[in-house]
């Protein structure tokens, strides 16, 4: 990057400012809240550089500096929502820019803390009560803490297709025979099994998330989710890969056995 470019990047305030509208040096001054003689050596070099010129005692940005504080902008909110939402790259390695801007760039992002590990799993109970649908990529097993709440959502009537590990399948259906017995009869309950689940994500009916869990604990520990459209058709064409690429579990060779038999029709 030349220096002129890194020079533009560090008055990236400036150039926002003035896209607002024409403004003379001392309103340009409080508004950025620097002193005079910055004020000035900011205008001076702007005005150098063909990016604004001067009418009537005011500064405006010329047809040029327009465009380039728009790309500015866009670069500097391009950086600062990378940096806030790095652990997508994990999942999204090949994303442009303009991608990871309009999918990820009003994220609401929620990491485990030392002392409260359980944010992330929260945050997303906290979508799913007021979810009528939901859709899921999970590699891990249900947090014990809030496997009743799906339950009782599952039983009220939220209809939900999840895709589990197969071990996660089998633990599920052995450790909580009787709420999935209720769950499958509820015939809002469909499971599937897929042998390859790098992360998780969920789909509700306004924001889908994604989930990235600690490889030793297994815990939850980034949930990042949105409401936007670019994120959405993101994740339902991920979300429609591995249900295609999945078994249901009435089919699989060797889980299916585990099913409660009034919920073999409905699966």
């Amino acid at each position: 990057m030349s220096d002129e470019l890194v020079e533009l990047a560090r008055r990236a305030s400036a150039l926002a400012v003035l896209r607002d509208g024409a403004l003379d040096r001392r309103e340009l001054q409080e508004r950025l809240g620097v002193s005079r003689p910055t004020a000035h050596r900011f205008t001076r070099t702007f005005e150098d550089q063909g990016l604004v010129e001067r009418s009537a005692g005011e500064l405006s940005l010329t047809p040029m500096g327009a465009v380039i504080a728009e790309s500015v902008a866009e670069f500097r909110e391009t950086v600062e929502t990378a940096q806030r939402v790095e652990p997508v790259f994990e999942i999204v390695s090949d994303a442009d820019p303009t991608f990871v801007r309009e999918a990820f760039g009003n994220a609401t992002v929620t990491t485990a803390e030392p002392g409260d590990p359980y944010r992330g799993v929260r945050r997303f109970m906290s979508l799913v009560e007021d979810s009528e649908r939901l859709r899921g990529v999970d590699p891990t097993a249900i947090n014990p803490l809030h496997l009743d709440g799906l339950h009782a959502r599952i039983v009220d009537g939220m209809e939900t297709d999840a895709i589990f590990l197969p071990g996660v399948v089998e633990s599920l259906l052995r450790s909580n025979p009787d709420r999935a017995r209720e769950a499958f009869e509820s015939g809002n309950l469909t499971l599937r099994v897929h042998d390859d689940l790098p992360f998780g994500l969920t789909l509700c009916d306004d924001r889908i998330g994604i989930g990235l869990y600690d490889d030793e604990t297994g815990l939850l520990k980034t949930y990042i989710d949105t409401a936007s459209p670019a994120a959405r058709e993101w994740a339902e064409d991920v979300y429609a890969d591995y249900r295609d690429e999945s078994t249901l579990l009435s089919e699989h060779s060797e889980l299916s056995e585990l099913l409660p038999a009034e919920a073999e029709t409905n699966d």
